[in-house]
């Protein structure tokens, strides 16, 4: 009987050891199924607990210079399918905090984008840090609001529109609020862009 029993034992540790050298050698289904754990088949999510971060993501997010630990259990972790491409909204914790967004449509390599953004006195750049970024899902528009808490002091808001077919975000209005409170005063809206009349 003991000699059953030990059998079936060393059985199920040679198992569990093949198991573990086929998951080891192959690391693509290793994180397939560590995204899957965290989405539980949701497109739309938030993740607050820096251990629950999908590995890739969170050091696609160090290597960024993102502090998101921190304040992770307050602003957390947002995954969301605008257009169907997934896309990782993450909160950096500094003096001026920021949201930076990563395509995670490749779990295995999220890439940080960059966004345009008004440059003063005249231009416009890119930044992968623009602010504190909300999605108006309806719209299909995010909003990426910069300033400080300290009162009175001017914000500025960028909204952009994400364009699924090369993955960007197209600025399309930059307006302020002069005193931090109050009304938002456009500065500047994208034109409508139409083709130049073919010359006669």
């Amino acid at each position: 009987m003991r000699s059953i029993l030990s059998r079936l034992v060393v059985a199920g540790m040679l198992v569990s050891i093949s198991a573990a050298a086929v998951f080891g050698q192959d690391p693509t289904m290793a994180l397939k199924s560590e995204w899957s754990a965290v989405s539980k088949g949701r497109t739309e999510f938030e993740v607050s607990d820096a251990a629950l971060l999908p590995s890739t993501l969170a050091l696609a997010a160090e290597q960024s210079g993102c502090s998101y630990k921190d304040d992770i259990k307050n602003a957390p972790v947002r995954f969301m399918r605008p257009e169907g491409h997934r896309l990782a909204i993450v909160f950096c914790s500094g003096i001026i905090g920021s949201h930076q967004i990563f395509d995670v449509s490749n779990v295995l390599r999220p890439r940080l984008l960059e966004l345009p953004f008004l440059v003063q006195p005249e231009g416009v750049g890119t930044t992968a840090r623009p602010g504190w970024i909300t999605w108006e899902k309806e719209a299909n528009v995010f909003q990426a609001e910069t300033g400080s808490d300290m009162l009175p002091s001017p914000r500025v808001r960028h909204t952009y529109r994400y364009s699924k077919f090369n993955v960007t975000f197209a600025l399309v209005r930059v307006e302020v609020q002069h005193d931090g409170v109050g009304e938002w005063i456009t500065m500047w809206d994208a034109p409508r862009w139409s083709l130049p009349a073919k010359p006669k």
